[in-house]
Formats: C-alpha cells, structure tokens, sequence
C-alpha cells in the first residue's frame, strides 16, 4: 500500500494565524525535492509552503519546524 510507505508530518504556525496543520510526506529520496501533501487541501507543498500554510511566515529552515510523526495506519 502506497499510504503505509508516506510518513505523516505535521507544523504549528506561529502567531493569532498560527494553526497545526498535517501532511504526508510524499517525496524523500536522496536527490529529489521534498513535497508534502497537505491534508486539509490535497495539495502538494515544499517545505517551505507548509510552514506557511500554518501561519509560521518565512523562516531560514523550514524543515526544522517540521515533525515527522509516526504513520497512524502503522500502530
């Protein structure tokens, strides 16, 4: 199954727009861009988009804000 294989990550935005939002990682192989497929819309997203999906603005690292948390189809 293609599901069990995108880990789910997630971010808070910071600040009174700031939201928790998920997403499943959907491209993480050494050499590609990294995209993140946002739950609430189904779109694909950089890093960098996600954080801002949140409320959490421009920041140097985006992925530092991101957690990657286990697949809830795992447990």
């Amino acid at each position: 199954n293609y599901m069990l294989n995108m880990p789910c990550v997630s971010t808070m935005g910071k600040g009174p727009n700031g939201k928790k939002i998920e997403g499943f990682l959907y491209r993480y192989q050494k050499g590609e861009e990294v995209k993140i497929m946002c739950v609430c819309h189904g779109n694909f997203l950089s890093p960098a988009e996600f954080v801002k999906h949140a409320g959490g603005g421009d920041v140097a690292n985006p992925l530092k804000q991101i957690v990657v948390n286990p697949s809830p189809l795992l447990r």
